[in-house]
This record gives structure tokens, C-alpha cells and sequence, in this order.
């Protein structure tokens, strides 16, 4: 029995021996960090780069890109390119010996000698790697595509989002009511055990009133608080300098809020709502079968900048043989002085709920134009769409595109006004809390994609699909149409 107990003291003090040196020798997070930047191409090298005797430039010397963003290798121009783990690395197969050490890595990255005892040919660059780049590149080495190399933002017990929302000027009220929603979908999610037992954390910054404020507080967020994706943002379009940040990050962007003025099939970048452009095309098909749409189109809009050129977009392949008008009003007296002058008869009106009740009021006077179309995101939903949506024989001249079929929202919530913004942020983040969820326990940006990718007729609620695909980054269908109290959903 002693000597048993012996065995058992000697092997328990051996085991935590090996445990101890292998803690020691495990490399810091901020070292990790920064090769992963590097092996990502998030951060530049140092030194030159070459192929051969080409000196190429420095983003073209991208681990990730051949040899995988969890180093599981490729082909790359018909060669296959090995895996990178630490594990491989340090494995002999039947076609080449082990690594002896991570010096011997470096010293075949830096172009001496490969395990084999041979230069390593082109199309593998050549690194000059400084000293502190080469112990960063072999930290991260040690941990890529296990557990340990997560996405950035994503930890044991959290993962940190962010999300940019007005909260001041104009858009405060709708930035209250996203936020509040983002807030409370978390907040219940985090009750019921949060993804595969990690906290959803949200990072809120401020889109400020100047255009550069946004772009501000996109790189905070990535750069300063590292969020793994921003959630429900409102921005209906997004700066050339954020695109280019989360681009560099791989940063997703999911369900975001805010109507882009034309549609987008960038992979980084999701947006709940359809754009202005699928909009209004949508709206004149179904005016094409209701008004008199060939005898003169008239396009009233608020002075949006960038609206415009989107309408044109749209309506030259929707609209065909008709003529097309498209001015910009101030305000209603604005619009009064178009409709005195102008002779369509049909009118689309994008514009504030005030200004479309004008208009509206003049139209049922059966005063020339006789139709009208309007979009519920700029003007909200017509009276007689609240007052009855249960008499089905009542007609009506207008047609009002809708994000969703108000049927399909729960009987306790409304979607008239405000309500509607905290509405669309509550799907905005079971949309994402489903992505992440279909990802698994190890979240990477591909994987993530492709979960969010797979989103095919997924209902956050009863009624409500939501779809997004490589070639479709908007959630919901592009318009549900209210056509006198009735609801149909556009194809």
C-alpha cells in the first residue's frame, strides 16, 4: 500500500512537473495577438518580402491566404500548401521529418533551410522577420485552429459586440429605441445561459452628427474594444473609410439597420431591411397593375443625399415606356406645388409622414394624379391601414411597401412610429444570436458567414422569414404591400 501510494505521489508530482513547464511555456495573449495580426495580414511586416529574387509587396505575403485561416492548407497555383498547426509542424510524416524547433520554422520562413534540408521553392515567400515578429508568428502558431484561436472579441465566458447608433441630433429618438431593444434581446438570451455558455456583451458608440463621426466610432469599436461583429447598427450607408476597416478586420456587420439607398453583395456587410432601389422597384410593379403608370411617373422625395440617383436606378428598368419625374420637396407646401404642376397620374412620395399626408389628402379629392405609392419606412403606415385591417372590401388608390406583414408581429407590440425601431433590433439580434449559435463553440469569420448564409426562411418570429444568402445581404423580403387593408407579400 505505501509503495503504491508512493507510485501514485511520484507520478502526481511528475504530471504536475509537465503541466507547470508546459503553463510556463505557453505564450502570453498579446504576443498570440500579434502574430495572429500578422499571419492574417492585419498587421504589415517589417521587412522585405520576396519570392524568389521578386520582392513583392507585403500584403501579398498573407499566411492566411494559402495556407488557411485555421492553417489547414489549400492549393495555391496547383501546389498544394501544407498545414501550418503546431501540431503538423512538429510531426514527421512519410514524405518529410519533423520541425526540430521553432528556430528551425523561422529559419525556413526566413529562407535557409527546410525540414528536409531544403530551401523551400516559390510560390512560399521569403520573410526577414525581426526577432520580436518571429516569437509573435511562432506564439500564434502554437494555437491556430484549436480552441484557443478564436475570432477576436470572442472569449471563454463572452462575446463582445458593438453596435453605432445616433444619440444626439435629429435620429436620437430611433437610436434610443434600437439601443433598447438590443439591450433587452441580449439581456434575455443572457438569462437562458447566453451561446454555448458565453455572455453576449454589447459596446455602444455614439454615430455623432459629422460623417467622420462614424467612421470614428467603427474603428473604436474593432480597433479600441475589439468586437468580433457590430449588431443593428444605424447606418443606412456606410463610409468608404469603415467599409475598408471591417474588410481589414473581416469584422461582420449583421442585420443592419437604416435603409441602404442601393443594394450590396459585400460578404462583410448584412442589412435587415431591402433597399431603397428593391424597394421602389417593387413598388412600380404593383402600380403597374392598379394606375395608370404609362401616362407619366412623378417621384416626390425628401433631400436625402444620394436618394435621388437611387431612384433613377430604379425606375429606369421598372418603369419602361413611362416618363419619369423625379423632385425633390422640402417640404408639404413643396409638395403641393408639384402635384398643382404636374401631369401624371401616378406619384411615389418618399418622404416624411407630414409631407405624404398632404399629398394623400389632395389624391382622395380625385384631383389629378389619382394613385399613390409610399414606402412605411419614410411616411409610416396610411389611417385607414390602422384604423380596420379586417374589412377586406374596402379599395383604395395607394399602395404602401412594408418592411414586414404588420399580421405577423406579435399581437403585444406595435410597429406604428417608434415601435417599429425597437421591433426590428429585437430581430436584429435573434438574428444574430441564431448565426452564432449555427457557428459552434469554435466561432472563425468564415464559419460565421457561412452560418449566417444559411439563414434560409429562418423566423425569429412566427410568420416573419428572414434569408440571407452570398448574393442576398438584405434579412427581409424586399416589400410586403398594403393594398387597402390587405397584407401580400411581394416575390
Amino acid at each position: 500500500m505505501r509503495m503504491a501510494q508512493a507510485v501514485l505521489g511520484v507520478t502526481a508530482l511528475s504530471l504536475l512537473a509537465t503541466l507547470t513547464a508546459y503553463a510556463e511555456s505557453m505564450p502570453d495573449a498579446q504576443t498570440v495577438d500579434r502574430g495572429r495580426a500578422l499571419y492574417h495580414g492585419l498587421t504589415a511586416w517589417e521587412g522585405p518580402v520576396h519570392v524568389g529574387d521578386t520582392r513583392i509587396p507585403s500584403s501579398a505575403g498573407v499566411c492566411a491566404h494559402c495556407h488557411g485561416a485555421r492553417g489547414q492548407g489549400g492549393s495555391e497555383t496547383g501546389i498544394k500548401v501544407p498545414e501550418v498547426s503546431w501540431h503538423q509542424l512538429m510531426q514527421s510524416n512519410a514524405h518529410r521529418p519533423a520541425y526540430r524547433s521553432g528556430q528551425h520554422i523561422l529559419q525556413t520562413i526566413g529562407g535557409t533551410e527546410g525540414r528536409d534540408d531544403k530551401k523551400l521553392a516559390p510560390p512560399m515567400p521569403t520573410f526577414a522577420l525581426t526577432e520580436s515578429e518571429g516569437n509573435a508568428l511562432l506564439a500564434y502558431l502554437q494555437v491556430v485552429g484549436t480552441e484557443a484561436d478564436q475570432a477576436q472579441g470572442i472569449f471563454p465566458d463572452h462575446v463582445t459586440f458593438g453596435v453605432v447608433l445616433p444619440l444626439q441630433g435629429a435620429w436620437r429618438t430611433h437610436g434610443e429605441r434600437i439601443h433598447a431593444g438590443l439591450r433587452d434581446r441580449f439581456a434575455a438570451i443572457n438569462r437562458a445561459g447566453g451561446i454555448y455558455g458565453r455572455r453576449l456583451d454589447l459596446v455602444v458608440e455614439d454615430a455623432g452628427t459629422r460623417p467622420h463621426d462614424v467612421v470614428q466610432a467603427v474603428d473604436r469599436l474593432v480597433q479600441q474594444h475589439r468586437v468580433f461583429a457590430l449588431v443593428g447598427s444605424f447606418l443606412p450607408e456606410l463610409p468608404a473609410a469603415s467599409l475598408q476597416t471591417i474588410k481589414r478586420y473581416h469584422t461582420p456587420l449583421v442585420a443592419t439597420l437604416g435603409i441602404p439607398l442601393r443594394e450590396t453583395n459585400d460578404r462583410n456587410l448584412t442589412y435587415l431591411l431591402p433597399s431603397i432601389e428593391r424597394q421602389v422597384q417593387q413598388l412600380v410593379r404593383e402600380l403597374r397593375g392598379r394606375c395608370d403608370v404609362d401616362n407619366g411617373l412623378h417621384v416626390l422625395h425628401a433631400p436625402v443625399p444620394g436618394l435621388a440617383e437611387a431612384i433613377q436606378v430604379a425606375t429606369v428598368n421598372a418603369a419602361s415606356r413611362a416618363e419619369v419625374t423625379v423632385q425633390v420637396v422640402l417640404n408639404p407646401a413643396d409638395a403641393l406645388d408639384a402635384l398643382r404642376h404636374t401631369t401624371s397620374r401616378t406619384v411615389i412620395a418618399l418622404a416624411p409622414k407630414e409631407t405624404v399626408g398632404v399629398i394623400r389628402t389632395q389624391i382622395q379629392k380625385k384631383t389629378s394624379p389619382t394613385c399613390l405609392a409610399t414606402l412605411a419606412m419614410f411616411s409610416g403606415l396610411p389611417p385607414s391601414a390602422l384604423n380596420d385591417r379586417s374589412d377586406t372590401t374596402v379599395t383604395t388608390s395607394e399602395i404602401v411597401g412594408l418592411p414586414m406583414s404588420s399580421v405577423a408581429v406579435p399581437s403585444e407590440l406595435t410597429i406604428e412610429g417608434e415601435g417599429l425601431w425597437t421591433f426590428l433590433a429585437d430581430l436584429s439580434a435573434r438574428t444574430l444570436a441564431e448565426a452564432l449559435s449555427r457557428t459552434g463553440r469554435l466561432v472563425d469569420y468564415e464559419g460565421f458567414d457561412r452560418a449566417l448564409n444559411s439563414l434560409q426562411k429562418f423566423e425569429p418570429v412566427n410568420g416573419l422569414p428572414i434569408e440571407f444568402t452570398p448574393q442576398q445581404r438584405h434579412g427581409l423580403a424586399v416589400a410586403h404591400m398594403w393594398k387597402g387593408v390587405l397584407h401580400e407579400q411581394a416575390h
